[in-house]
């Protein structure tokens, strides 16, 4: 099962490649002008993009500086791909990804890159093997550049149909490139929720007119304006991506509800008539301790519209831990990882620790006597050792439990593999979350 999934998964990011237009750009600055320095530089940029008049997506923006400190990654929608900034020498490069996001974000990020080049007095040019694409950046012309998003996704949309043919499915389209594996099957999905692979062959045998009406079901941003629609898709994207179905439980998570909740009331303000997920958005009122905010959506929802039923993180998913072990969990948990070795979980009233260690030897006799020793060496009491083993065949485990106070209960689980050993501790608050727990456990799996 864990090799159909690697597959399937392999396939999809290398389909998803196909599918997104990215394409580079550089200024340099020249001897006329102050060479800035690394750090200046990067601080003028954002600065930059966090203007509403640079940047009108300021309010869903983010950005973080990779570990060496040589590149800027800018994100300015958490459902799309966030733009690379690169200052070499004396030479800024931009590398720009917008493809499965659609033709009104293609324009946008070009439009602010302009702006910021007029602040940092430079000019951008295309990388000569990298150019963009759909033209979009030599011409300007916005019809065009919806013309070429449509008729990409028309290829597209042929590609998934040919590799379904050949055995293949679970496809993951605009989808962070971390995302986890979701285990259940589908034909393909994107930030949008679920697709059959009737739609995609619709599109594919429709006309020009037909399929413009259809990419606007499938982009986010896919006119000039940021319009109600855009905005709708927005949130909806956001809720469908990264919403729990729970309370809040660290500082990301409370921006990320803010970011829906904008997004909902910049849609709402421009079209009130929309199908609006309401019991979703008083349930994240509410987590916000938005009382107001949820006593005005209570007045404006529709009683005779049926639920809503969004967002991945209502389902199970597999996780990579370490080293080749993966484990499934529900996917309303939030990762950690400190370090490349020890994962964390966390959840209402479950949280999950994990550390990874590699040996020299192969014998799982061998390394669980080893790993077990770890466990007394800490001088703790197990508790007791359970009936439950970890079900792959791969792996040797013992499990223990031990009920500690005010309803808080621990479990301990060593596992070893070939080379590899993982020890685990899930600790619980209550019963009646012990049976997931033990799922957890039976699911963890290596790789070969």
């Amino acid at each position: 099962m864990l090799l159909y999934y690697t597959v399937n998964i392999i396939i999809s990011r290398i389909l998803l490649k196909i599918m997104n237009i990215e394409f580079l750009l550089s200024a340099r600055f020249d001897n006329r002008r102050v060479i800035p320095t690394q750090d200046r530089l990067f601080k003028a940029i954002v600065s930059s993009l966090n203007e509403v008049n640079i940047n009108p997506l300021v309010m869903l923006s983010e950005f973080s500086i990779i570990e060496d400190g040589n590149t800027l990654i800018y994100s300015f929608h958490p459902s799309s791909d966030p733009i690379y900034f690169e200052f070499k020498t004396d030479t800024l490069f931009i590398t720009i990804s917008t493809g499965t996001f659609g033709a009104g974000y293609h324009r946008f990020i070009v439009g602010v890159l302009d702006r910021i080049a007029r602040r940092l007095d430079i000019e951008f040019k295309e990388n000569d093997a990298h150019k963009d694409p759909s033209g979009y950046f030599r011409n300007r012309n916005f019809e065009e550049l919806k013309k070429f998003f449509i008729n990409s996704l028309a290829n597209y949309a042929q590609m998934l149909i040919t590799h379904h043919d050949n055995g293949f499915s679970n496809f993951m389209i605009s989808m962070p490139y971390d995302y986890p594996l979701i285990e259940k099957s589908y034909f393909a999905l994107s930030a949008l929720g679920y697709w059959g692979k009737n739609w995609f062959t619709d599109f594919a045998d429709a006309n020009e007119e037909v399929r413009l009406s259809m990419s606007e079901e499938f982009f986010i941003w896919n006119n000039e304006e940021m319009n109600a629609k855009f905005w709708f898709k927005s949130f909806i994207s956001l809720i469908w991506l990264y919403y729990p179905f729970r309370e809040i439980i660290d500082d990301k998570e409370r921006t990320m509800y803010k970011k829906i909740m904008y997004s909902f009331q910049e849609s709402y303000k421009k079209d009130p008539s929309l199908k609006y997920p309401w019991d979703i958005l008083i349930d994240i009122a509410h987590y916000l301790d938005d009382e107001n905010l949820a006593r005005f959506i209570e007045s404006k929802k529709n009683t005779h519209q049926p639920s809503a039923e969004i967002g991945f993180r209502l389902e199970n998913a597999r996780y990579s831990i370490a080293a080749g072990f993966t484990i499934s969990l529900p996917m309303r948990m939030n990762i950690f990882k400190n370090n490349k070795n020890l994962i964390e979980f966390k959840d209402i009233n479950v949280y999950i620790a994990m550390q990874v260690y590699s040996f020299a030897n192969d014998e799982t006799d061998v390394i669980m006597e080893y790993v077990l020793k770890q466990i007394d060496i800490a001088g703790e009491d197990k508790g007791e050792e359970l009936d439950i083993k970890v079900k792959s065949s791969n792996i040797q485990s013992i499990v223990y439990e031990k009920e500690l106070e005010d309803d808080d209960y621990i479990i301990t689980v060593a596992a070893a593999a070939k080379k590899l050993a993982l020890l685990a501790w899930f600790t619980y608050t209550g019963k009646e979350n012990r049976d997931k727990c033990i799922e957890a456990i039976k699911s963890i799996e290596v790789e070969n």
